[in-house]
């Protein structure tokens, strides 16, 4: 098997990205990365992130590749939980506060939501996408104390939407958002959205 076949076998496996680190674990010389980007099979996609040159990426999945701490929220977990209806044209992402996102050169327009490390973790699952790429976003339950917590920053028609469809959901956790509610601090107003929208 040549340098250039064990690299697609990595890039596959790992949804058409693969990483510098990833080649040099392999038992390939680096070298070979620049050598495949000057013939065109490869293409950078970032600091030390590259995809095969004649290959679709999913603009989730490599996202959370470049930035291993954010976890989807607010817009775009409402999107993929089906609480939104329209595909968000800025990716929200929400991070541990202190980790520095400035170094991420990402084409992609990114809200950053910086939280408190008690409660960065609450709600935290995967979600596999139409395209089949599992990516890390928060649950439906967090979603909404985050819209709830967050409700004057937050697009009205997106809060307005994911409210009115989770209320409704036959998959809503009513416990876990309670749960939820009490570490967000917010149990009064979660109550008064319930009491208006079920």
């Amino acid at each position: 098997m040549t340098d250039y076949e064990r690299i697609i076998r990595i890039a596959v496996e790992n949804n058409n990205i693969f990483k510098t680190k990833m080649i040099v674990d392999a038992g390939i010389r680096k070298e070979k990365i620049r050598e495949l980007l000057e013939q065109g099979r490869i293409k950078r996609i970032g600091h030390g992130f590259y995809s095969l040159n004649d290959t679709v990426v999913d603009r989730y999945y490599e996202f959370q590749q470049r930035c291993p701490k954010g976890i989807f929220s607010y817009g775009t977990a409402a999107y993929f939980w089906g609480l939104a209806d329209k595909v968000p044209y800025t990716l929200d992402c929400t991070v541990p506060r202190g980790y520095n996102t400035s170094h991420f050169n990402i084409d992609t327009e990114v809200k950053y939501h910086y939280v408190s490390q008690d409660v960065y973790d609450i709600g935290i699952t995967e979600f596999v996408l139409p395209t089949g790429v599992t990516v890390r976003t928060y649950d439906r339950e967090r979603i909404i104390c985050d819209f709830i917590k967050n409700r004057k920053k937050s697009d009205m028609q997106i809060f307005g939407n994911a409210l009115s469809t989770y209320f409704k959901s036959r998959e809503k956790d009513l416990r876990r958002l309670i749960k939820y509610g009490k570490a967000f601090h917010i149990m009064d107003e979660l109550e008064l959205y319930a009491e208006l929208l079920q």
